[in-house]
């Protein structure tokens, strides 16, 4: 049942950011994010009210601190996702999620098989893969524009040391990547009969936590018509992931459940390389793979 609910939350996760992708060129990542959560939020909140039963306030707790997390780091991830090719970044996002429940869960004394311990380290090379085949939209390093480096943080650049090339869509990834980690940590310390309260908490401060941005960021609150049902979509993937996520984190060894659920970029790959028509060369094919295979290995 764990292994369940951990891919469950994989594909509600996956499709979401699958989705979210489409529409982050059309719509503010900062304005994707607060509207998702906020339609999550309500649904989940009433959702609770009326069949979570008793309020464990330590729950609340965890629930808000997985929900900052979450909230800020969908920000940064769907950036990295509206301006790099999805499948590579689902997957760079999804190998620095599962690690840091992974090392967390080890570190509180679990103790997983030894096939896992090489896992990691495949995960890690896997990193190294996907970014060296990340070749800039130009296709060399003369047609760089260098003043637009220069120009800004956010601006696109890539970083060059030896073989590995990196763009900023990478680089936000991984960074994303690890700080979404511990969304599964902090959810995962929510040990109750019911996963509606930790859920909604958890959505509830996700869409709070993007709230407090905006005043400084001040993103465009408008979007087309034709993307509002999925941005309700999206909300509605990521509460389901949300609420599978805490069921499974109930059923067995953090390490293994965060792991399970950092499996998202499988269905956020598909979708992209059979709607999208996206064609990795055979470096991401191979840092993808190793990726996932990494993954796979640190949940034996």
């Amino acid at each position: 049942m764990l292994l369940l609910f951990g891919l469950l939350t994989a594909l509600s996760f996956g499709v979401a950011d699958f989705l979210a992708g489409l529409v982050g060129k059309k719509i503010s990542p900062l304005t994707l994010t607060f509207y998702s959560q906020a339609i999550g939020s309500v649904i989940i909140s009433v959702l609770a009210i009326i069949f979570g039963g008793e309020i464990v306030f330590s729950d609340l707790a965890w629930g808000a601190a997985a929900g900052f997390v979450l909230g800020t780091g969908f920000i940064l991830y769907y950036k990295a996702l509206s301006s790099g090719r999805m499948g590579v970044v689902a997957a760079v996002t999804g190998v620095g999620t599962a690690i840091i429940p992974f090392s967390v869960g080890l570190l509180l004394g679990e103790q997983p098989a030894i096939t896992a311990m090489f896992g990691i380290v495949l995960v890690i090379l896997s990193i190294a893969l996907v970014s060296s085949g990340n070749k800039s939209e130009s296709g060399s390093e003369q047609d760089v524009d260098e003043n637009l480096i220069s120009s800004s943080l956010f601006s696109r650049y890539r970083f060059q040391r030896g073989f590995l090339v990196c763009h900023r869509d990478v680089i936000q990834a991984a960074i994303a990547g690890l700080w979404l980690g511990f969304f599964f940590v902090f959810l995962g310390q929510a040990q109750t009969t019911s996963p509606l309260w930790p859920a909604a908490s958890a959505t509830v401060f996700s869409a709070l936590s993007v709230a407090v941005f905006i005043p400084f960021l001040k993103p465009g609150w408008g979007f087309s018509r034709k993307i509002r049902w999925v941005i309700v979509a999206v909300g509605l993937c990521q509460t389901l992931g949300t609420l599978t996520f805490v069921v499974a984190a109930n059923l067995g060894m953090l390490s293994v459940a965060g792991v399970a659920g950092a499996l998202s970029p499988v269905p956020t790959a598909i979708l992209a390389f059979l709607v999208l028509k996206e064609k990795p060369n055979w470096v991401q094919v191979t840092g993808i793979l190793a990726a996932l295979s990494g993954v796979v290995m640190m949940n034996a």
